[in-house]
């Protein structure tokens, strides 16, 4: 699974080669085969599993519902972190997108292992008006895409950004610097009167 993640994060779907993976894995092609069926099934399990490693360290995070804003903080942290330490997701999410989401929409695990963050974002906007923290009309799902947003797009375009903005995306400085924006964006909006 990881050469493939490699591979597919890299060459895209239509570039990858079994052949490739199967060279870095040092595995035989026809067990490949027998347990995938073939690359797209390969892929699908790919891209499941990098959900899933996600999806799990999301659950392993200590958010406290009493403590709306900073379960918010938390979050936004650790998506931020999770994106950084781990280019091979980000380059799989690229290439899916370039493809429109063709073999995403195929898994019903994705969509069903995201239903736990959905709930958690939705309890922390219940705290957090309840409490008189949060403004109304918050929609979960438009704040977890800003968090996802805050934490891939200088990843995703950082090359570009840096050049065209005359400004070192990659230095550890300005990263810190840019989770501390994130971090100011998302408790602005949630907080906003």
């Amino acid at each position: 699974m990881s050469a493939a993640l490699k591979e597919f994060s890299q060459a895209g779907f239509a570039g990858a080669r079994i052949e490739r993976i199967v060279k870095a894995a040092k595995c035989n092609i026809r067990m490949l085969y027998h347990y995938f069926g073939d690359k797209k099934g390969l892929y699908v399990a790919v891209l499941e599993a990098a959900y899933e490693d996600l999806r799990n360290r999301e659950a392993e995070l200590k958010i406290d519902f009493d403590k709306p804003l900073e379960g918010f903080l938390e979050l936004q942290r650790f998506t931020f972190e999770y994106f950084e330490k781990n280019p091979r997701f980000e380059g799989l999410l690229r290439n899916e997108n370039l493809m429109q989401g063709k073999f995403v929409a195929q898994s019903r695990k994705v969509t069903e292992t995201a239903f736990p963050l959905r709930r958690t974002i939705e309890r922390l906007i219940e705290s957090g008006q309840e409490q008189g923290l949060f403004r109304d009309e918050l929609d979960p799902i438009q704040i977890y895409v800003t968090i996802a947003a805050m934490s891939r797009f200088h990843l995703a375009n950082g090359w570009s950004l840096s050049v065209t903005l005359d400004t070192d995306m990659s230095t550890a400085e300005w990263r810190r610097a840019r989770l501390q924006h994130a971090l100011d964006v998302l408790e602005g909006y949630l907080t906003a009167a």
